[in-house]
């Protein structure tokens, strides 16, 4: 396959001079192929007039232009092959006639589009501009000289710094079919997006272009107000096929709509806007030709049908009562007056899945005028109607008129006993219906349910004028065989308002019968109260709340905070330093949550910088506990933290003799009752000397004793030192 997109415009040579005097309508369209390298197809569906066509204006490619919308600046174009060509079938093939055949021709091509050349926010447009349209419309000045410009607007592929995936909307093949005078027409002209995004339609003037005969295929030009055709006198859009009712279009689904008034063929052209949340981001446009015929009178087929015991025909407001005993099948009669006309019978049932029951025979041929027919309708086992809600049968009867049947509905209402299939059974765990129920407390119980016939079972809840999961109820749909059961959990929430009563409704349903199950209900009443609500209280295993602590000190500040809350709500248990952060100066406390009752040790080891040059400093710590109720209560307790510097100590009076000779009596230097430090005179170190100032011993570490089993007797000097003061004496070592 030839791929093309360059990406200045070229104008290119007149690659195809016949004119395609007979173009019916189509439209671009460009699509996404996810996970390909070539990850767009671009290309055109149009429609071709199979009759009355030149051959050599059916294009084997075309040519396609894309523009920048913002400024019309030409962007590239692309060459699309032919791939695809099919004849338009008729949704009742048999109505064919000789005057309309027409081609469906598919041009297409894929090609690698780089997402971040195409980033411009107001978005890109490509059109196709071929001349000649269908030289016998009816609606527009010299059909035949006109020009057929398809247009796409698609947006930036590139957006907010992503790629922005989009593919216009996919559009089913168009049938063939034609209208009659001064019968509605319906025509299904809509589309679907593969991206979910919104498609909405409107009726336009359809596009003319800039070719013409004597240029059928130039290159297309950029423009923001294409020429649009020139209808014929008393026609415009609102009216664009004329008649009792003019053609319209369904905004929101596509389906067209007319009754036209005279015999001609009809050029329209439909706008398809694409929104994505609300916003648009794209555009199609759609021609089309209808051509509207004289068509012979026909008239529909009539059913009826007369209840067994009534001398009149069924009335659609009556009820029919089918007792268990009763024939299963009833007569209903078809009648038309057209000879020789298939008459086809179906039917459905409105308010059930399934149809559960069958027609026989499903179809006739009329033999003379006015023909009566007469088929069964058979009711199956499982044709059984429930709660007193009858089920609703709509008989479809139709006939071979063209172009599309003529039909006639008979809806018929029944109520159908059931016969041997007993009805299953749901009960709760719970003591009665009826539940009291207050905020923050949890409710559960179980449902059960049980089949005598041993059927399959479906089991579900709903509640009533609220939504189950709004309220934070669980209980998730099940099924199963004879037995069934699950579990109902809900606490209600705070919302939930003294002397409310809320239902919940248990549905049981048999499912013998799939698509129409016997269903059974139980309802259970949840009436709230009023929610006691006991204040939480936090306490300290302190004897009080304060604590002096001398900065120094060998132990740590320890102590355990409890929270306590009689009720069952959950709490949570935090501390808050008052003007401070606690883990910034060291504190260490654990918020924590829990029922009844939580516990979370506190722990801190102050240092000398906190005293900031102060002799003391207070620290205040709130130990707060908070319980999750509706009406949350709180309780507080506060620890004072007083941390103070030591009080000078003079230095002890040291022995000047000491004896090591391991006897235990005065064998060392104890230095075991040197001074505290305090934040500004702290231990430095402690050095011996013999007498010729030789050292002997050396700590910068507070030492316990110094005993100098391996050191000869004399005379020895000491110095202790600290911050801002020291200590100098003499010993003697007496061995």
């Amino acid at each position: 396959m030839k791929k093309r997109f360059i990406w200045s415009i070229i104008l290119l040579f007149f690659f195809f001079q016949a004119k395609a005097t007979h173009i019916v309508g189509g439209q671009l369209f460009i699509t996404e192929n996810k996970d390909s390298y070539y990850n767009y197809n671009i290309g055109l569906t149009m429609y071709f007039d199979a009759l009355n066509g030149n051959p050599g204006a059916e294009d084997p490619a075309v040519v396609i232009y894309v523009f920048r919308k913002r400024d019309n600046a030409a962007v590239g174009w692309l060459e699309a092959p032919k791939i695809e060509r099919k004849s338009v079938t008729y949704a009742n093939p048999l109505c064919g006639i000789s005057t309309l055949q027409t081609y469906q021709i598919t041009y297409s091509s894929t090609l690698r589009l780089n997402p971040t050349d195409f980033n411009d926010p107001q978005g890109y447009y490509m059109v196709w501009d071929r001349c000649c349209r269908n030289g016998t419309i009816t609606n527009i000045k010299n059909p035949g000289d006109a020009g057929s410009l398809f247009y796409l607007e698609f947006p930036p592929l590139f957006k907010n710094n992503a790629n922005f995936k989009n593919s216009s909307p996919l559009f089913p093949t168009i049938n063939g079919d034609y209208a009659c005078v001064n019968s509605p027409f319906f025509f299904d002209f809509g589309g679907k997006d593969a991206d979910g995004d919104s498609l909405v339609y409107s009726l336009i003037t359809p596009m003319q272009g800039y070719s013409d005969k004597t240029n059928p295929s130039i290159p297309a030009r950029g423009s923001s107000a294409y020429p649009r055709l020139d209808w014929i006198d008393g026609i415009t859009v609102d009216n664009v096929i004329p008649g009792p009712d003019p053609l319209k279009v369904n905004r929101a689904t596509g389906m067209l709509t007319v009754t036209p008034g005279s015999v001609g063929l009809y050029v329209f052209a439909v706008q398809v806007d694409e929104y994505r949340k609300g916003a648009k981001i794209g555009t199609v446009t759609r021609d089309f030709q209808l051509k509207v015929v004289d068509c012979p009178k026909m008239d529909p087929p009539k059913l009826l049908y007369k209840p067994k015991g009534k001398t009149t025909w069924y009335n659609e407001n009556e009820i029919i009562t089918v007792k268990k005993d009763d024939p299963n099948c009833f007569e209903v009669i078809v009648t038309d007056p057209t000879i020789n006309q298939m008459i086809r019978v179906n039917g459905l049932v409105v308010n059930n899945s399934k149809n559960y029951f069958t027609i026989l025979p499903a179809q006739f041929r009329t033999t003379v005028a006015n023909d009566t027919l007469k088929f069964e309708v058979c009711l199956e086992d499982c044709f059984v109607t429930y709660d007193n809600r009858p089920i609703r049968i709509d008989l479809i009867a139709e006939d071979e008129s063209c172009p599309f049947p003529l039909t006639d509905t008979l809806s018929i209402y029944i109520k159908r006993e059931s016969a041997g299939n007993n009805a299953p059974k749901v009960t709760t765990s719970l003591a009665a219906d009826y539940v009291h129920v207050t905020a923050g407390v949890p409710v559960t119980f179980t449902v059960f349910g049980k089949d005598p016939d041993k059927d399959k079972l479906a089991l579900s809840g709903r509640g009533r004028d609220f939504n189950m999961t709004d309220l934070g109820m669980t209980f998730a749909a099940t099924s199963g065989t004879e037995n069934v059961q699950q579990n109902f959990t809900w606490t209600p929430p705070c919302q939930a308002k003294k002397g409310d009563t809320l239902t919940v409704d248990f549905k049981l349903e048999d499912m013998r019968c799939e698509g129409n199950p016997m269903p059974v209900s139980k309802p259970v009443f949840f009436i709230v109260d009023e929610s006691p609500n006991n204040p939480p209280a936090v306490k300290t295993s302190l004897d009080i709340p304060e604590i002096t602590y001398l900065i120094g000190g060998p132990e740590a500040i320890l102590f355990d905070v409890i929270g306590t809350d009689p009720d069952t709500n959950r709490i949570s248990l935090v501390a808050a330093g008052r003007g401070f952060d606690l883990s910034a100066l060291g504190m260490i406390f654990e918020g924590k949550t829990g029922v009844k009752s939580v516990t979370s040790p506190y722990s801190w080891s102050p240092e000398c910088t906190l005293l900031a040059g102060e002799a003391e400093q207070t620290f205040l710590v709130d130990f707060i506990t908070q319980d999750k109720s509706c009406a949350a209560a709180s309780d507080t307790t506060t620890v004072r933290i007083i941390l103070k510097d030591n009080e000078e100590q003079p230095f002890p009076e040291f022995p000047n003799v000491i004896t090591p000779n391991a006897d235990s009596k005065n064998d060392c230097f104890v230095f075991q009752e040197l001074p505290d430090d305090k934040c500004d005179d702290q231990f430095k170190d402690v050095t011996i000397y013999n007498r010729w100032g030789k050292q002997v011993f050396y700590s910068n570490i507070r030492p316990n004793d110094w005993c100098p089993t391996d050191i000869s007797g004399g005379y020895y000097y000491y110095l202790i030192q600290y911050t801002k003061r020291s200590y100098k004496g003499g010993l003697t070592i007496l061995k």
